[in-house]
């Protein structure tokens, strides 16, 4: 009888400790983020991009809760870097995060989370001596990296103008051969940005010949971040949107130190930034709220968003649909403080 009631002790206990680590084991998880880690952002020395490096050095990220290790390239190896999942969020175009969604080579998928900056002169199209105006580019060598941005800008110029590439040669060795190009004097125009505006018209004579400004809207910049990190690690996504428009913040309370900062970050002079920087506006909380609604025009996303995608099909320069409606997610600067 008592080995009978020992086992029917042993059994209970058995029992009670099995439901215990029952529950430990299978209670499920109540957080909605993962553990965090540090964040690779990616950015260049495009003056609206190299704005993060003084989220670095003022400690704007650390006040957000945020460990980022901020990654410089050139542009377009940035936006390869968040392709590939080498880096969580980049600095980067609306124009070129459409584009790369709809190209065979895509890998990661991206969100935009917020507006950064309008290029209102900051791209522009840089000619030899003796061309005037955009019809005397017929039958000229034109250098442009295909399929970026400026390459937008200068297609949206052409359509503008009654004109078509095979009007002219286009020439694509790559940002830098192709304002080496330019300065060799072997080609009659460039489609550049600053700072490398200032490199290539020191080519005697050179001059300007439109910009950005008159495609208001059409170019813009953004914090955009990869699916995946966005939906396992919101909170950081959240600091790093309060980040920027804490940055945009401090440059207005503190105008000197910033350009400083940016100028360094850019490789430009204090001078030549202050010269620029009517072409670069950058946008605080109160331009996302207006920017991120139904609009139309290009100062509204998801009009530019339907645009953009509508030019590069038209123009067959991607060759998989994109689910224009997922680009946008206004949730994190709606959520700003």
């Amino acid at each position: 009888m008592k080995l009978r009631q020992s086992l029917i002790y042993l059994t209970l206990s058995l029992i009670c400790l099995f439901l215990i680590i029952s529950c430990q084991v299978l209670k499920p998880d109540l957080k909605t983020e993962t553990q965090p880690q540090t964040l690779r952002l990616g950015f260049n020395n495009w003056p609206g991009c190299a704005v993060w490096q003084i989220a670095s050095e003022q400690g704007i990220f650390e006040k957000n809760h945020l460990d980022v290790n901020l990654q410089f390239s050139d542009y377009s190896t940035g936006l390869t870097a968040l392709e590939s999942g080498q880096v969580e969020g980049n600095c980067q175009t609306l124009y070129d995060t459409i584009y790369i969604l709809g190209t065979t080579a895509k890998k990661v998928d991206q969100v935009v989370v917020a507006l950064t900056d309008w290029s209102t002169g900051g791209d522009q199209v840089i000619v030899a001596p003796g061309l005037k105006n955009i019809q005397q580019l017929k039958g000229k060598k034109v250098a442009v990296e295909t399929g970026i941005v400026d390459h937008f800008m200068f297609l949206l110029a052409l359509e503008k103008y009654k004109l078509k590439s095979s009007d002219m040669t286009i020439v694509n060795q790559g940002l830098i051969p192709n304002i080496a190009l330019f300065l060799e004097e072997e080609i009659d125009a460039v489609v550049t940005y600053i700072p490398f505006v200032q490199e290539a018209l020191n080519r005697p004579g050179s001059q300007t010949l439109l910009t950005s400004q008159e495609f208001p809207g059409a170019i813009s910049d953004h914090l955009v971040v990869t699916r995946q990190f966005l939906e396992t690690h919101p909170q950081q996504v959240q600091g790093l949107v309060n980040s920027w428009f804490d940055t945009v913040e401090f440059i207005r309370k503190n105008p000197d130190l910033s350009n400083q900062i940016i100028a360094s970050a850019s490789g430009l002079t204090l001078q030549d930034l202050k010269e620029y920087g009517s072409q670069i506006q950058l946008k605080g909380r109160s331009e996302n709220l207006t920017a991120f609604q139904i609009g139309e025009t290009f100062s509204s996303l998801p009009y530019a968003s339907q645009k953009i995608y509508e030019f590069l099909q038209k123009n067959k320069l991607i060759q998989k649909s994109v689910n224009i409606e997922q680009i946008l997610n206004a949730e994190f600067m709606r959520n700003s403080r």
